[in-house]
């Protein structure tokens, strides 16, 4: 009951060793790893998450609006109709042969 209590000091090589291991240990501990069975045993893949959110779609659907919007937009400049699928003049003049 005597005996005394000796604080030992951590040395900074000793304390940045520790810190090191730590991010290692965080960064390893973050990647999406799955264990998939093969007819060859067990294999690690890296999983793709390939998850479609509703912000996610919702950005896309705007983009995508945007870019035919403005492609109508600038068809409609040049005098272009959209006719089903192909391209016809206001006009109605004969589309030039080649």
């Amino acid at each position: 009951m005597t005996e005394k209590i000796k604080s030992e000091v951590i040395s900074r090589r000793r304390v940045f060793s520790l810190f090191g291991l730590a991010i290692a240990s965080g960064l390893v501990a973050t990647i999406p790893v799955s264990p998939q069975v093969t007819p060859r045993g067990v294999e690690l893949s890296v999983d793709q998450a390939q998850a479609v959110t509703y912000r996610r779609a919702r950005v896309t659907a705007r983009r995508v609006d945007r870019r035919v919007y403005r492609h109508t937009r600038r068809a409609v400049q040049r005098g272009v109709s959209i006719n089903g699928a192909r391209w016809a003049r206001f006009d109605h003049s004969p589309a030039p042969t080649r």
